[in-house]
């Protein structure tokens, strides 16, 4: 084998390396990118849920203070 032919076997084999590495870096990008989107929807689906217990405290207090108003004016001076 002449020195080109090691030479070019040596850059054939560094570039299938090189294949190699970007396929795993492209591939760990790519698990990234879905936890990241799992990630948002968990996200999205808290906010929805804490908006709606939220919603549904004010709703309580609104109620209590109501009842305690009422109360006030069912005591006898």
């Amino acid at each position: 084998m002449t020195v080109l032919e090691k030479a070019v076997q040596s850059l054939a084999e560094a570039i299938e390396a090189l294949e190699s590495r970007l396929d795993s870096r492209l591939d760990e990008a790519a698990a990234n990118d879905e936890a990241v989107e799992a990630a948002r929807r968990q996200a999205m689906a808290a906010r929805k849920q804490t908006d709606s217990a939220s919603k549904g405290v004010a709703a309580a207090i609104t109620d209590l203070k109501l009842i305690l108003a009422e109360d006030d004016r069912k005591k006898p001076e």
